[in-house]
């Protein structure tokens, strides 16, 4: 959908505002934005705040901090979790009680304080969203603060998706389940063998101890992954990201390859 009929749609849904009155508004939605909006972008947003859903091509902004203004909707940033701040309860003016939570965010470009409100609370409560994370903020708000800094506030609409989890520490790997990141030093040559599964599949598992400053565990890349790690030295230092963590023989701790696995080699050991 073009700028022509996006107006025309504003104009059908809106016989209270004029075709000027929509331009400018377009235009102060460039001004604000230092002009790095398309005049379709600035319209759509313009759309948005008069209460006209525009169906087809939907607006969503994936931007840099820095490239925040107030005003704008259904934004979509990236960042990592440089602080996470506890649930606050307060009271509307219906007397109701409502609940936020606050994140500090920061990319390349800088940082931002953003709101959780009422049922998102819960992402700070349960313990999903952590100091580190790389995550995904989608159709959040950007306002300015009591303190006159910008906000990005997340409602019902909102959403956070999880990009990438910081590194575990491998003492740290308590409980089953993923997925986990961890980095660490091949501590033992990859022992690749064939197994049956209980699929009656034929396949290719590598074991080995990965070791950091906290301690070792086993791990079985298998499959494509098995073909990745054979023929890694003792002393290659790795990023294993996405892998689960299982109890195996006699109920210690393990980390398995599942097919969203990726393995990346971070250090060649000297020779």
């Amino acid at each position: 959908m073009d700028l022509e009929e996006i107006i025309k749609r504003i104009l059908s849904s809106r016989s209270d505002i004029k075709r000027k009155e929509i331009l400018e508004m377009i235009e102060k939605k460039k001004s604000d934005a230092g002009d790095f909006l398309t005049d379709e972008t600035a319209a759509r947003i313009a759309a948005s705040e008069l209460g006209v859903e525009i169906v087809k091509k939907p607006l969503r902004l994936k931007i840099q901090i820095q490239d925040l203004v107030s005003g704008l909707n259904d934004v979509t940033v990236d960042g990592q979790v440089a602080a996470v701040y506890p649930p606050k309860t307060f009271t509307r003016r219906d007397w109701t009680e409502g609940k936020l939570a606050s994140l500090l965010v920061v990319d390349k470009s800088g940082t931002l304080r953003v709101v959780l409100w009422d049922d998102k609370v819960e992402l700070v409560e349960s313990g999903k969203i952590q100091r580190e994370q790389t995550i995904r903020i989608s159709h959040g708000y950007v306002r300015e603060g009591f303190d006159g800094n910008l906000e990005l506030n997340l409602g019902n609409r909102g959403n956070i998706k999880i990009l990438m989890e910081p590194s575990k520490k491998l003492a740290d790997i308590k409980g089953t389940g993923g997925p986990i990141t961890v980095e660490g030093t091949i501590a033992t040559t990859p022992d690749v063998r064939e197994v049956v599964t209980s699929r009656n599949e034929k396949v290719a598992v590598a074991s080995f101890q990965l070791s950091d400053s906290t301690g070792k565990l086993k791990v079985s890349a298998w499959r494509k992954m098995a073909e990745a790690v054979k023929d890694l030295k003792v002393g290659t230092r790795i990023k294993m990201k996405n892998v689960y963590a299982k109890k195996g023989y006699e109920d210690q701790m393990e980390l398995s390859s599942r097919y969203s696995t990726v393995i990346d080699v971070l250090k060649e050991p000297e020779k």
